[in-house]
């Protein structure tokens, strides 16, 4: 049968238009079936992480170890390679062992000036009280100075103020010189410091846990002494050498455990680049409440849903064609601890600073924020770079944190890269819940359409950070220094 040439043409428009009609319902329904396997997957990895069966994953527990071999497990299925400590035969392993120590005195620590002729001291309990000391010993040139002089970096730093200076202004000086990373600050006492003082037997100074092995890194007193002491500080040259320490029992205490893996990168060029992926595995156990009901923490917006976030990127990323950057996929232990893994990771890192692109950290994303639009997440410290601002131009439903009181930037893993200099923000949508650090923190409470929309946002965009030549960078003044 013969058609004419106009209807013959007709007939050819109408059939590529049911074949693009065809193929728009099949991406459609490809796209609803991909949500439904990753909202499968994030349900089954977040009710095992999170369950009782866990113990609610306790910092530097068996259990934390337990979560800790699953995750390393699932990056050894999706094809990753192995970036931990070797395994029981030797083999390249995914699993990062963290060795720790606990510290305490043995004798009153001492306040002393070391160098030259001087051979003056001062001792804890007698003349001074010790309100926060990190390290055993710290030690640094003489500086004194008002409450708003600018304070120097490794200084110790005496400062006057008044005696009738409230609480507040004190602190204030107090973050001040955290701020400017002095190795200590000394100021007059007050008046319950001297009561407590004058009371004797003064228990010795706390010192905190540290790395097996490593010396104690970012050491720092704040220290009140009497006014007797303050006058005879005060009236040394600038300059003097101090030093505050005593004789301290080292204990091994155990260990913390990281999960790593490697997603090595295709192009010769930016392959030596890294793309760092993290959240903390660790949780806070067992509850000691004998009156408790329910004594697990299970822990599952914190943090077993940044953890199962971090799965199923690495799943996403390692299916199909390899990124030309290589990309880090780590969970850490001991966040909720003082951030251990994170810190030993950082001083034992597999790349240098200068080769690290950035570090996207997840932590608490397994609901919506009331603050922000719907199907929406937000990235701590947005403002300080511009990495948030070029993700959201590639899709991420990213935002700036509705919530610059809580101080957030510094309160995850990503604070330990920010401090080498890395670009690192934590993406989030913790809304404050009232689930936050109890045991009612559970699996059942998880938005799970909410957090499969939110974690399949973000494979295109890290898969273009992952593809491309940007390199992210601090908004200047915005990178911390402590």
């Amino acid at each position: 049968m013969n058609l004419s040439r106009t209807r013959a043409a007709r007939l050819v428009v109408l059939g590529l238009l049911l074949s693009l009609q065809g193929n728009a319902v099949f991406a459609q329904k490809s796209k609803k079936q991909d949500l439904a396997t990753l909202e499968r997957n994030l349900r089954a990895e977040m009710n095992f992480l999170a369950s009782d069966a866990l113990q609610g994953r306790g910092s530097g527990t068996n259990y934390e170890r337990i979560a800790a071999e699953f995750i390393a497990s699932q990056f050894r299925q999706f094809g990753l390679e192995p970036a931990g400590d070797p395994d029981a035969s030797g083999a390249p392993g995914f699993v990062q062992r963290v060795p720790m120590q606990s510290m305490k005195f043995t004798e009153a620590p001492t306040l002393r000036v070391i160098g030259g002729t001087e051979t003056r001291s001062w001792q804890f309990g007698r003349d001074l009280l010790v309100a926060t000391m990190r390290g055993a010993k710290v030690a640094g040139p003489l500086q004194v100075g008002d409450a708003d002089a600018a304070l120097s970096k490794g200084a110790f730093v005496l400062v006057r103020i008044a005696a009738d200076a409230d609480r507040q202004k004190r602190q204030d000086v107090a973050r001040r010189a955290r701020a400017a990373r002095v190795a200590a600050l000394v100021m007059s006492e007050t008046d319950a410091n001297k009561e407590t003082r004058a009371a004797g037997n003064v228990p010795l100074p706390n010192l905190p846990n540290r790395l097996g092995g490593d010396a104690p890194g970012d050491a720092f007193a704040s220290i009140t002494v009497s006014p007797e002491a303050f006058n005879q500080l005060a009236s040394l040259p600038a300059g003097t050498q101090m030093e505050f320490s005593g004789p301290v029992q080292v204990t091994d205490t155990g260990s913390t455990w990281n999960a790593v893996g490697k997603l090595p990168g295709s192009d010769p060029k930016l392959a030596g680049e890294a793309i760092f992926l993290s959240a903390h595995l660790d949780h806070l156990g067992v509850s000691n409440d004998a009156n408790a009901t329910d004594k697990i923490f299970n822990g599952a917006d914190d943090d077993a849903s940044g953890c199962v976030s971090v799965l199923e990127l690495a799943r996403a990323l390692s299916s199909g064609k390899r990124p030309k950057r290589t990309v880090y996929f780590m969970c850490f232990g001991s966040e909720e601890r003082g951030g251990w893994g994170a810190q030993y990771f950082a001083a034992h890192s597999p790349v240098a600073v200068e080769k690290t692109i950035a570090d996207l950290n997840f932590e608490m994303l397994g609901r919506p924020d009331a603050k922000v639009g719907a199907d929406t997440l937000w990235l701590t410290g947005f403002e300080r770079t511009n990495l948030g601002t070029e993700l959201k131009k590639r899709g991420a439903r990213l935002v700036a944190d509705p919530h610059p009181e809580q101080n957030f930037f510094q309160r995850s893993d990503n604070y330990t890269l920010a401090l080498r200099g890395i670009v690192a923000q934590t993406v989030s949508s913790y809304g404050l819940h009232t689930d936050y650090h109890r045991t009612s923190d559970e699996a059942s409470k998880i938005d799970f359409a909410f957090m499969t929309k939110s974690v399949a946002s973000m494979i295109e965009p890290i898969r273009w950070l992952a593809n491309s030549s940007f390199r992210p960078e601090w908004v200047p003044g915005q990178m911390p220094t402590r």
